[in-house]
């Protein structure tokens, strides 16, 4: 079994910061649950669109990891809340041991008070948690996120962008989407959705070599950690997804729509995995199965593609470090590389500087707060 760890929340809100004196114009400090829809909306008000109530709650308040841990800056005149950031309880492990893990996101201003230098104001009162050094983390950051950390000198923690692989499902998709008018691009796609056909049976290969069944999965249970371990172990830093997550994290979504796929062997689960699908394409969430031998890793993915495939999808994507152990089964399966816009920036003071290189790491699609 992954255990749950419990909600820590209340001891990070309590403990005691002796941070730097600040400007006194400004307060920054930790927001309580009850202040959470003021976070939302300034979450809003700084990306320019409104997120579903729904997502913010099940974000900040269900992670069965604990509740996120917001930083708040207000301006004292009118108590107006200015920027917020998040860190959201995650499962990061080094090897087998569990760390005080966290995803960071959700870090905004709202647009009269942005490039005004509240990043460094709120920065250094984070800083000063006597939890910071203990924190070990991750983050997706936008083109902003990585200018603030650039300036603030810690652009060591930005490992750039993670690698790509993306399999072509429908052509006349992929060609509106390049800008090609409709009618052309029905045509072309009618003609090129046969070699698309060919080219994804390469998925197949070996799969009916694989024993067993691939099934829907309607919740995950337990026999399911079993699997993530011994599949997806990994010597220094990974996110190992435990039963409680996956639901969480997929199957309780209030938004996306999530596939799980599980590989059944004697009644027993021995892979899985979790397609996300959208409008346009497919990305893998997961692929929780042994590299070597490949047969299990190939029938798991022709099952994946033939549910994004029929619900329509353009293409199926995916994106990690240059580490991870499945890339040979994704080039067998017919993916092809493509540069991503997906960046990791990692944090981790007390195990630098092993923890800044990206080779240390094994993260995939599901571990980010949202696309």
């Amino acid at each position: 079994m992954i255990p749950t760890p419990p909600d820590r929340f209340e001891e990070w809100l309590r403990l005691p910061v002796a941070g730097p004196e600040g400007d006194p114009r400004f307060e920054v400090r930790r927001a309580r649950p009850e202040e959470f829809a003021r976070i939302y909306d300034c979450v809003d008000a700084a990306f320019g669109r409104k997120r579903p109530r729904a997502l913010f709650e099940w974000l900040y308040c269900d992670n069965p990891f604990g509740r996120a841990r917001c930083w708040i800056v207000l301006e004292r005149a009118s108590n107006a809340l200015l920027k917020t950031g998040a860190s959201f309880p995650w499962p990061i492990w080094r090897g087998r041991e569990p760390l005080l893990g966290a995803l960071s996101g959700d870090a905004c201003t709202i647009p009269a008070w942005q490039r005004k230098g509240l990043a460094a104001v709120r920065r250094a009162q984070t800083r000063a948690h006597p939890w910071y050094a203990e924190f070990c983390g991750i983050a997706g950051p936008n083109e902003g996120s990585r200018a603030v950390s650039q300036k603030a000198g810690e652009g060591d923690q930005l490992l750039g962008m993670l690698r790509g692989a993306s399999l072509p499902l429908r052509a006349a998709s992929l060609l509106e989407r390049i800008g090609a008018p409709a009618r052309v691009a029905r045509a072309l796609g009618s003609v090129a959705d046969g070699v698309l056909s060919t080219w994804r049976q390469r998925a197949r290969r070996g799969a009916a070599r694989a024993g067993g069944r691939v099934e829907q999965v309607a919740r995950f249970t337990a026999g399911f950690d079993a699997v993530t371990l011994r599949c997806m172990d990994w010597p220094l830093y990974w996110s190992p997804h435990n039963t409680d997550f996956l639901n969480w994290r997929y199957l309780a979504h209030p938004v996306e729509s999530y596939v799980a796929l599980a590989l059944i062997e004697d009644e027993t689960p021995t892979a899985y995995a979790v397609v996300c699908l959208e409008r346009e394409k497919a990305t893998l969430a997961e692929l929780v199965v042994e590299a070597d031998p490949p047969d299990r890793a190939a029938k798991l993915l022709a099952a994946v593609i033939d549910v994004a495939h029929e619900a329509g999808c353009a293409s199926l994507n995916f994106f990690a470090p240059p580490g991870w152990r499945h890339w040979r089964s994704l080039a067998r399966a017919g993916f092809l590389p493509y540069r991503t816009k997906n960046h990791l920036e990692v944090f981790g003071k007390r195990w630098e500087p092993e923890v800044l290189d990206i080779r240390n790491w094994q993260v995939v699609p599901g571990d980010r707060d949202f696309r």
